[in-house]
């Protein structure tokens, strides 16, 4: 068994066999297949740690062997795979990582580069290149390995479904009802990033916190080793306000920079699989903070899917063409009633800025205003739900859930089940 306490069934990617263990070798004697190694983040298993894929990591021998223990592949499979028999499918689609070192990798694995599947969140990774002008060493695309676009976290937003019907159909009867809310509007920021900060200054000069529910994790002594680290990070954070903000917001930088902990939730807890619909009942739109937001490519996770699943609009802080990713997916960004303009803009400071512009024009909305416009929006949103269930028929899609949940949720404003294709819905 690799890296997992459950071995999932063999099953059919890309039209071929994908093995999990090499005792379902067993089942296709002599056939073609793909072999399935899950390199992911700190909430689930590793293969090995993400810091060791980067060219510019520090890649001792201890550190090759160690990561060629915690990826064990039988040798007579890496004899399959490089003799043409069959490939390898590197599964980082949990991130959308764009410094990858292919020769390393390969070193690791004992596997020839162009025998190797990597599967990536990174939407434009045939894009994702250096230019002259970046300061970022891209090299996802410099590779003879296929690469290829795994939506891992629409897949998942879909599968919180099920513990959420109740909560879904009591929002859009809150809207049809046309509730009014506390608070405007919802933003949560538990890991410290330079845009979040930003992002953050910019409501706390203009006072825009006071009417939405957030959150900030911080830099704290407390919840660092050390209180050396929560002055490094400190220290290497306050030198980069100057790059997404204009002077004028210094101070608020320093307060949110310095600021404690901030949330009604344990943020100790990665909430990436969470759904807080007392959050939603209490707001009208997300402001969605994206993980990344300066860098190449466009990386798209639980953030960008879960508003579908809130029945809410957004506006997105993250990298430009993100919004756009999600129009060419099929979802319906609310541009009757939002301006999502800043996400076509390039440079990272204007970008911030514009953004920081529609926000403050939709909390300047009233309740009113706000109620009437959430029932505008209710065919829109009951479409893109809609879709989100529908994207679950993706049959190229891997998720690292590989139970079998049977039929998808029944909504009262659908016309039925979508369900699985090899599920029998007749029931």
């Amino acid at each position: 068994m690799i890296f997992m306490e459950y071995v999932p069934p063999r099953r059919k990617f890309l039209n071929e066999h994908l093995v999990y263990d090499e005792s379902q070798l067993d089942e296709i004697p002599g056939e073609f297949y793909l072999y399935y190694i899950r390199l992911t983040t700190e909430f689930l298993p590793p293969a090995f740690e993400m810091t060791v894929l980067f060219k510019k990591a520090n890649k001792s021998i201890e550190t090759l062997e160690n990561c060629r223990k915690q990826c064990k592949i039988p040798k007579f499979v890496k004899d399959d795979i490089n003799s043409g028999r069959a490939k390898l499918v590197l599964d980082y689609s949990t991130e959308g990582y764009w410094d990858i070192d292919w020769e390393w990798i390969s070193n690791v694995l004992e596997i020839n580069e162009d025998r190797i599947i990597w599967l990536t969140s990174t939407y434009n990774f045939a894009e994702c290149s250096k230019d002259a002008e970046s300061h970022y060493d891209v090299s996802l695309d410099n590779t003879s390995a296929e690469v290829r676009y795994n939506p891992l976290w629409e897949r998942i937003v879909v599968q919180m479904c099920y513990e959420h019907v109740a909560d879904i159909e009591k929002q859009i009867n809150l809207i049809d009802s046309l509730h009014e809310r506390p608070l405007m509007a919802l933003t949560y920021n538990r890991r410290p990033h330079f845009h979040r900060i930003a992002l953050l200054s910019k409501l706390h000069y203009h006072n825009e916190l006071d009417n939405m529910i957030w959150s900030w994790g911080g830099f704290q002594p407390e919840n660092e080793v050390g209180s050396d680290l929560w002055k490094k990070n400190i220290k290497d954070y306050s030198s980069s306000g100057h790059v997404l903000l204009d002077e004028k917001y210094n101070e608020s930088y320093d307060i949110v920079l310095k600021s404690p902990e901030h949330s009604d939730e344990d943020l100790s807890i990665n909430k990436a699989f969470d759904m807080n619909y007392s959050h939603i009942y209490d707001t009208y739109y997300q402001v969605i903070t994206e993980t990344n937001f300066q860098s190449p490519g466009i990386f798209l996770s639980e953030k960008s899917y879960k508003p579908f699943l809130s029945c809410q609009p957004f506006v997105l802080c993250g990298q430009t063409g993100t919004v756009n990713v999600l129009r060419l997916q099929g979802y319906d960004v609310y541009d009757t009633w939002i301006n999502h303009e800043y996400d076509t803009i390039i440079n990272d400071k204007e970008r911030m800025s514009v953004l920081m512009k529609e926000i403050s024009r939709l909390n300047s909305l009233s309740h009113e205003e706000w109620t009437k416009m959430l029932k505008e929006m209710l065919p829109t949103i009951k479409k893109n739900i809609t879709h989100l269930l529908d994207s679950y028929d993706n049959k190229d899609v891997l998720t690292f859930n590989y139970e079998h949940l049977g039929i998808l949720p029944y909504f009262s404003f659908r016309t039925g089940y979508i369900g699985n294709p090899n599920v029998n819905t007749n029931v």
